[in-house]
């Protein structure tokens, strides 16, 4: 079943992978070295993490804490995790999501591309849902990381795409080759006149929670232009020897707006189809416009066939700390400093507004809608 949560990136620092001998069911590398490592929980929820002893290996290693009684991992699928990152020396917790009830999303292909101890570590020591297990990386000299300690427990796991009942189409939007698991694919239905309003059909019903419209969603997607049929944008692998990158993760709001309003309120799980607009995608086509002044699908009405694989709401920015060494000041004293300042300036004029300055929101702050934008975090579509 598909469950909801927020889609972070457990923060790691992956050096060269080191080839390892030992390899069991307990873990890899030095299991023994880790021995002395215990994960704990405050009563608040927060992850502490036990050493007998600092750990100075000189290898990676992994150690299976506990092993959950669910079920199996599945190699092909999405893991739901918590971690917490760990001073290898002292145990000190540096950055952790276990009390946030959000765990973060490990696709397990994509991983064995970027580590393979991680991976080996996930998937050669036959481990279930709710297992424990540590992971230790040495400082590396050449890149100048530091030696880490990851705690991990695999919270739950879900399939990398929509999954749920084949609906059939009712012919008034393009024909899709529509199976579970699969590339969708555009089979025609595009020839006459595209819709004017945006327009959606679940082609697979999902049992999950509803989307809302600013959610963060993760997803697998292809994209056509109405006009000629044309695939410009899919992060489904093409054929067999195309590397798989995986599901993509990126707030709604970040997107053109049809996303948005096609997606909301469908379920996780589903696969919906998505008839675009160019207002609702990427604005009409000037005839008259300079060359590169607008994007390459201005003008087009967009078809794309959209896996909602998860969705949760999208984290907030964080409030600045406090500098090192500043009191946080409460509201008040903050209003009497700025009275005060006032009144050694001789009671001058207050700023209503930065000459030559664009209100909030202006040109500056619009987005982009560029699916190619924030690939280095959660790729975005086209």
């Amino acid at each position: 079943m598909h469950s909801s949560f927020r889609r972070t990136c457990v923060a790691l620092s992956v050096p060269a992978v080191l080839l390892l001998t030992a390899c069991s069911d307990d873990g890899l590398g030095d299991t023994d070295a880790l021995s002395g490592v215990d994960l704990h929980f405050t009563e608040e929820g927060s992850p502490e993490v036990i050493l007998r002893s600092p750990l100075e290996l000189e290898e990676e290693a992994s150690r299976v804490l506990d092993r959950g009684d669910g079920e199996d991992l599945d190699e092909e699928q999405i893991l739901e995790v918590s971690h917490a990152v760990a001073d290898p020396s002292t145990g000190e917790v540096q950055e952790e999501s276990f009390s946030e009830d959000n765990p973060s999303m490990i696709y397990l292909p994509q991983m064995q591309e970027q580590s393979e101890f991680i991976y080996d570590s996930l998937t050669d020591t036959d481990l279930t849902i709710g297992s424990e297990i540590a992971l230790f990386e040495p400082a590396d000299a050449e890149t100048g990381a530091q030696a880490t300690l990851l705690v991990l427990r695999v919270e739950g796991q879900s399939p990398a795409f929509a999954e749920g009942e084949v609906q059939e189409q009712d012919g008034e939007l393009p024909e899709i080759e529509n199976e579970e698991g699969t590339l969708p694919e555009l089979l025609g239905g595009n020839e006459g006149d595209a819709p004017e309003e945006v327009s959606t059909e679940v082609l697979i019903q999902g049992d999950g929670e509803e989307v809302a419209a600013d959610d963060q969603v993760v997803v697998r997607y292809s994209g056509w232009k109405w006009s000629d049929g044309e695939l410009f944008d899919s992060n489904w692998p093409q054929d067999e020897d195309e590397d798989d990158a995986g599901p993509a993760g990126f707030p709604l709001s970040n997107l053109v707006p049809g996303w948005a309003e096609g997606l909301e309120g469908q379920q996780v799980g589903s696969r919906v189809l998505l008839v675009i607009p160019p207002e609702s995608g990427y604005g009409e086509s000037e005839e008259d416009a300079e060359e590169g002044t607008e994007h390459e699908l201005a003008g087009e009405t967009l078809i794309f066939v959209v896996d909602l694989i998860a969705s949760a709401e999208a984290p907030q920015a964080a409030a600045p700390a406090p500098q090192s060494g500043q009191p946080e000041l409460s509201e008040e004293e903050i209003q009497e400093m700025i009275e005060q300042m006032e009144a050694e300036q001789g009671g001058g004029e207050g700023a209503d507004g930065a000459e030559g300055g664009e209100d909030a929101g202006g040109e500056g702050a619009e987005n982009s809608n560029d699916a190619d934008s924030d690939e280095a975090t959660d790729e975005e579509t086209d």
